[in-house]
Formats: structure tokens, C-alpha cells, sequence
């Protein structure tokens, strides 16, 4: 095990943490850390140079702080982990899977590895079997459990959704800052200098498209970048719309939403269009609360975007049909493209996965996909996707009221927004992820929403169904004496 500069970093400000902050703040450092997923910070030379990246340092730390002596949070655990029980048993069955199961199915497939060692083309295979890989894969899965059950139990506290959604806020323009930085480095020759930051054992493509440089940030590639920021984008634009901290979310939503359009990455599109059908569904089927006046907002900004747009074909036509070619290629001609039919290799391994193993699947870890489900199908079978359908249910809660009205318990409001947040996470996760692990983001969030949406705040604009029912006639002739005889009380009393 090899520690890497962004390691010793991150120990150095983890200690600090561990003695001198909450545990809110320990759960703070760890969303900064997630920032740079193309970072290690150590290097796991005994399993094939694998990585660990810095949001999962932190979450050792984390951990730790809550575990201590006198943290005050040891007694919120088990509430926490009853909460997040889907989850737990996903995590746990799953790990077992990457265990056992590709030891059972050995040879029986072949399937392109999560991580191989030697490729000479895009659609490479090699016989199952128990590889680092499936190892990795289950502490990553434990790790994404440990990071739900921190999140729940460091939403107990009151000033928990403030410093959350300031947080959020922070990592929107860093992330932002991070992918303008990188265009404007490429563009002068100098895009080498944020490689720094990519120092993980992953792959760490430089791409362009017709001279124009796809922004990748820190991140490994362009569509992990514009999937990173499609989550923030979401969380701060429904705490924008919940009245959270509105001079902050709204700018910064604002700011993710312009990156994500210039991303140049199919899964920015396409989850942008997703989250675009969502809200309408919202809006007029499921009667979204919405204030007038954000909602003119919204409508203002939509048709400044489209003549922005008019106004761009209009005076650099060359530029337009430049950025109309590219837009075209990364969506409706991505099917044709390498990239594209690699995708498509990659995801129907899954459903192969599943077919050979009868429906248990073949391992967490067994196989490279390109889609969340598909690789939870394949990995884990009917009972995995069961289980983790389960608890994305828990979370986003589709029979409460607080999911669609805006309520006015801060907490309330930032646990429907982060239950929201979860779900539209699922659009960019099933067309690009490559495991079955949701990753610590989703936990984070998943587990904030369970903790908020837990401490129950009555709303008041919700009329209650029943009448207050009056005190039984003796008790108010029990008071009525008493109040006539005050003095007589107190004595009884003392």
C-alpha cells in the first residue's frame, strides 16, 4: 500500500477532524473529497494497483469520529441502520456474491473485466473467475453502507440541512471552477497541469471533438465529470425551489446547468432531458408545489436559453453548426459510434450474466457494465435488484405528502430535496455505471433523506383529518374548582 500526496493530505486534515470537529463536519470533508474522482490516495500495490480514493479515506475517519468516546452519536446508529436496512442488506448479500458466486459460475462465461489488465480492443472477454476485483468491489459496496448510516445519523442534528446545503453549494463551484479551468488550460496547451489530480489507476482519457475540448474537470473522463455535476445540479435546484438558502442553490444551480450544457457528454443530455420530462410530470400530473413567482423564473430562464441559442446561429453560424455536429454525435449518432456499441457490449453482459446463472447472478465485481441495474441484475440477480429497489423506495418515500408540497421545516424541505436528488441520480447511472456499488454520493444523499424525512415536522398548511376532541365534562369541572380555589391548589401542590 502506497500513500500518494492527496493521501497524506487528506490524514493530516482527517485528524485535525477527528479531535477538533463533529461529526457533521468529518461528513463535510468527505463530500469535498469526492470532488476528485480521478484521484488515489493510496495505491493497493498487493491487488493489481488498485485505488482509494480520497472520499474513502475520509469515510475511515468518519467512521472513527462517530464511534469515539463522548461523540454523542454512538446511540443513533441502530435507528440509523434500521433505516437504511434495505440498504445494509444489499451491501452485505452483495459482498457475499463477490465472494462466492464467481467461483460457483467459473468458466461458465465470458465477460469483459471491471478493470483488466491487458486490452487489444474495445470488446475483449476472458473467462469468469475470482478476481481483485471482485474483492475491491465488495469494500467499495461495504463502504457506500458505512456512508448512508454516518449520513443518517449526522442528520439528527439541527443544524444539520444549513451546512449541508452550503456544502453542496461549495462543491458545485469548485466542480465548476475545476471544469472551466481545464478547458481554459487545454486551450492554451498546458492541459497537463490538472493531471496532478488524476493520479488514480483508472482510465484517464483526454478526448475532443473536432478541435473542441470535452470537459472533464479532475475527473477520469467527460461523462463521470457531467454525471458528478448533474447530481449537484439537481440538489441545489430543489432546495432552490424549497426556498433553501435561495441566494446560494439558485446561482450555483445555475452555474452546473450552463457546465453541463457545454459538457460535450451524451449522459449530460440525456440526463438533463430526463430530469426535464421528470419536472413536467411533476408539475402537471403529481401537482408539484411551486411558488408563481419561481415558477416565472423558470420560464424566463427557458426562454432566455432558447434565444440565447437563436441569437448564437445567428451571428457565428460556423461555430453553431460546429457545436450542432457535435451535439448530434454524442446523442442520436452514439449508437453507431465505438464508444456507443461498447456501451451497449458492456450493458447487455448483464443480461447474459443473469440468463447463465438462472437468475442469481454471477458476482459483485464479475464484469464491466454500463448501467447501474444491468449490473446489478447480473451481479446479484432478482434478489439484489429487489433489495435495491427496496430501498430506493424508503428513500424517496412516493406516498408522502412532503414529496411534492414544499414544507416548512427546513429539514423536511432538505430531505425531500435530496430524495428527489436520488432518484433523477438514477438517469446517468443507468447508462454509464460500470458497477453494482451506487457509490458514496448516492449514500450520502439516500442516507441525509432517510435522517430529515425521519424527524417528522407537522406542516402547516396540511389540514388534520380529525377534530380535536374536547376534554371529558369532569375534567372541566375538575379545573373550573381549581381556578376558583387557587390557593387550595398551590397547597395540594407543594
Amino acid at each position: 500500500m502506497i500513500p500518494t500526496p492527496f493521501g497524506l493530505i487528506a490524514i493530516a486534515i482527517a485528524l485535525f477532524l477527528l479531535f477538533r470537529a463533529t461529526p457533521l463536519g468529518l461528513l463535510r470533508f468527505m463530500m469535498c473529497c469526492t470532488l476528485f474522482g480521478g484521484s488515489a490516495a493510496f495505491i493497493m500495490t498487493a491487488l493489481g494497483n488498485s485505488s482509494i480514493m480520497p472520499a474513502h479515506l475520509a469515510l475511515v475517519f468518519m467512521v472513527g469520529r462517530i464511534l469515539l468516546p463522548g461523540s454523542g452519536a454512538y446511540n443513533a446508529v441502530g435507528p440509523a441502520i434500521r433505516s437504511n436496512v434495505f440498504l445494509a442488506f444489499y451491501a452485505l448479500y452483495s459482498a457475499v456474491t463477490a465472494f462466492l458466486l464467481p467461483r460457483i459460475f467459473a468458466g461458465h462465461i465470458a465477460v469483459a473485466s471491471l478493470r483488466p489488465v491487458t486490452l487489444q480492443s474495445a470488446f475483449d472477454t476472458f473467462p469468469l473467475t475470482f478476481s481483485n476485483q471482485n474483492l475491491t468491489t465488495a469494500v467499495y459496496l461495504v463502504g457506500t453502507l458505512m456512508a448512508a448510516i454516518c449520513a443518517t445519523v449526522v442528520a439528527r442534528r439541527p443544524d444539520s440541512a444549513p451546512k449541508i446545503v452550503r456544502t453542496a453549494c461549495l462543491i458545485a463551484w469548485v466542480h465548476v471552477a475545476f471544469g472551466v479551468l481545464g478547458v481554459a488550460l487545454a486551450t492554451v496547451g498546458l492541459g497537463q497541469v490538472l493531471d496532478v489530480f488524476r493520479n488514480g489507476s483508472y482510465g484517464q482519457l483526454e478526448q475532443s471533438y473536432n478541435g473542441i475540448v470535452r470537459i472533464a474537470g479532475v475527473f477520469p473522463e467527460a461523462s463521470a465529470y457531467a454525471s458528478y455535476a448533474f447530481v449537484w445540479l439537481v440538489f441545489t435546484f430543489e432546495c432552490w425551489m424549497r426556498d433553501l438558502q435561495p441566494r446560494r442553490t439558485g446561482p450555483a444551480a445555475i452555474a452546473l446547468l450552463a457546465i453541463l450544457v457545454f459538457s460535450t457528454s451524451g449522459a449530460a443530455y440525456v440526463s438533463l432531458a430526463g430530469y426535464g420530462v421528470l419536472l413536467v410530470m411533476r408539475f402537471l400530473v403529481f401537482r408539484q408545489n411551486l411558488k408563481p413567482a419561481k415558477a416565472v423564473v423558470i420560464l424566463v430562464a427557458g426562454m432566455l436559453a432558447v434565444v440565447t441559442i437563436l441569437a448564437l446561429m445567428l451571428a457565428l453560424p460556423r461555430l453553431a453548426d460546429q457545436l450542432g455536429d457535435m451535439f448530434r454525435h454524442m446523442t442520436v449518432d452514439k449508437a453507431d459510434s465505438i464508444s456507443g456499441r461498447q456501451r451497449a457490449f458492456w450493458a447487455m453482459q448483464g443480461l447474459e450474466a443473469f440468463r447463465v446463472s438462472f437468475g442469481l447472478g454471477i458476482g459483485a465485481g464479475s464484469f464491466r457494465s454500463s448501467s447501474l441495474f444491468l449490473a446489478i441484475l447480473g451481479s446479484t440477480g432478482v434478489i439484489g435488484v429487489a433489495a435495491f429497489l427496496a430501498h430506493l423506495m424508503a428513500v424517496f418515500k412516493p406516498l408522502r405528502a412532503s414529496t411534492y408540497l414544499t414544507s416548512s421545516d427546513e429539514r423536511q424541505a432538505a430531505g425531500s430535496a435530496a430524495s428527489w436528488t436520488v432518484l433523477s441520480l438514477m438517469i446517468p447511472a443507468s447508462i454509464s455505471a460500470a458497477s453494482p456499488d451506487p457509490g458514496l454520493t448516492f449514500a450520502v444523499l439516500g442516507g441525509l433523506a432517510l435522517g430529515w424525512r425521519r424527524l417528522r415536522a407537522p406542516d402547516p398548511r396540511m389540514r388534520p383529518l380529525t377534530r380535536p376532541v374536547a376534554p371529558p365534562q369532569s375534567d372541566l369541572a375538575q379545573a373550573h374548582r381549581l381556578q376558583a380555589r387557587p390557593h387550595a391548589s398551590s397547597r395540594s401542590l407543594s
